[in-house]
């Protein structure tokens, strides 16, 4: 069984603390320490911007492309954007390669309840906050490549124009299940019918006008989906910046 090292992980995390990087301790769950990061500059005005990763534990490419997304220069960002990153929401499943925490429950099909520790600390932790756009990033270990959930108030899908750009690292996946909402090719609605039971529909509902959840395969190398979630994160901060 595998078992990553999460203690390098917050290591590696908290040395990245700067005059524009703020990492906290927003809670422990199972002696684990869950972090929230708040990056942005000291003056202006911004759009908030919300990135999560690690909710489901056996998907690394998300918590190693939080790692990725911070070690590099993002002055350039700052000067139109915030951010508040929750690197790892679900640490148990990241050290025991599990999609589910200690207690068995799979975090993205349980926002609708409370009493879930991992849970309450995200809420708690966004309670009250308004995002401009939020990116979730995900793995599928059934995928052939890349592909998108996305909702919007505004008048403009995004999906379409970041899968051009994932192109160019890989394969766009546009195969579609029986219920999925299509915007276009690797690209689908999250469904209203999901109600609040995930965090991309719970986000969208009571804190964001935006939301994207990007969906990279396992079987890419760890590289080739960092790539792939720092693309479309870069996309989208492009069109919407």
């Amino acid at each position: 069984m595998v078992h990553r090292d999460y203690t390098g992980f917050v290591e590696r995390l908290v040395s990245l603390r700067s005059s524009n990087t703020r990492i906290e301790t927003v809670g422990v769950v199972d002696d684990y320490p869950i972090h929230r990061v708040s990056l942005e500059a000291d003056q202006g005005v911004h759009k908030n911007v919300l990135i999560a990763a690690g909710i489901h534990g056996d998907e690394p490419a998300g918590p190693a492309s939080v790692l990725r997304f911070l070690e590099r220069d993002n002055t350039h960002l700052l000067q139109r954007f915030k951010f508040l990153i929750l690197p790892c929401i679900n640490p148990y499943g990241y050290v025991h390669n599990t999609r589910e925490n200690k207690r068995g429950v799979d975090l993205n099909r349980s926002f609708e309840e409370t009493g879930i520790a991992e849970i309450d600390i995200v809420k708690g932790t966004i309670d009250g906050q308004r995002f401009d756009f939020c990116i979730d990033f995900h793995e599928d270990w059934e995928a052939k490549g890349v592909y998108f959930y996305e909702a919007r108030r505004n008048k403009r899908w995004i999906g379409p124009e970041i899968t051009r750009q994932i192109e160019k690292i890989g394969q766009i996946d546009g195969e579609m299940g029986e219920s999925d909402l299509l915007i276009a090719d690797g690209v689908f609605q999250v469904d209203p019918a999901w109600g609040d039971i995930g965090f991309a529909p719970y986000i969208f509902r009571f804190n964001a006008d935006h939301v994207m959840t990007c969906e990279t395969p396992t079987n890419w190398t760890l590289d080739q989906r960092i790539a792939a979630h720092l693309t479309a994160l870069d996309t989208a901060l492009e069109i919407l910046g």
